[in-house]
C-alpha cells in the first residue's frame, strides 16, 4: 500500500535531501531527482483534473500532451522539459555522470514553479 504525499512536501523532501540536512545513501542528488519527477506528476495530475480532464489510464507523455492543448504554453512546455530532464536524471548508465546537487536543484525550481496552481 503506498501513501500519497501532497506535491509541496515531496518537493520539499527533495530539497532537503540537496541541503544535505537529510541524509541517504547513494547519489542524494538521484534520489532527490526521484522525489521531484514524482511531485511533477501528482502536479500534472491535479493541473489535467482542474481544466476539467481525468485520465488516470493515460501515461505522462499523454497527459503532457493533454496540457499542451489545454493549459498555457509557458505551464506546459515547463512541465514536459522538467519531467523529460528529471526523466534523464533518474536513469542511470554506466557511462554517464551522476547529476549534480545544482542541476537537480534547478529543476527542482521550475517545479516549485508549477507548484502555484494559476
Amino acid at each position: 500500500m503506498t501513501t500519497a504525499i501532497s506535491p509541496a512536501v515531496g518537493l520539499r523532501n527533495a530539497e532537503r535531501l540537496l541541503d544535505g540536512t537529510v541524509g541517504a545513501a547513494g547519489s542524494s542528488a538521484r534520489l532527490a531527482a526521484f522525489l521531484a519527477r514524482q511531485t511533477l506528476e501528482e502536479l500534472v495530475d491535479e493541473r489535467c483534473r482542474a481544466l476539467g480532464v481525468d485520465a488516470p489510464g493515460a501515461n505522462m507523455r499523454s497527459k503532457l500532451v493533454i496540457l499542451r492543448s489545454l493549459d498555457t504554453t509557458e505551464r506546459a512546455d515547463a512541465a514536459a522539459v522538467a519531467w523529460n530532464r528529471l526523466s534523464n536524471v533518474c536513469h542511470h548508465h554506466a557511462y554517464e555522470l551522476s547529476p549534480t546537487v545544482a542541476e537537480v536543484r534547478d529543476l527542482c525550481k521550475v517545479v516549485a514553479v508549477l507548484l502555484d496552481p494559476s
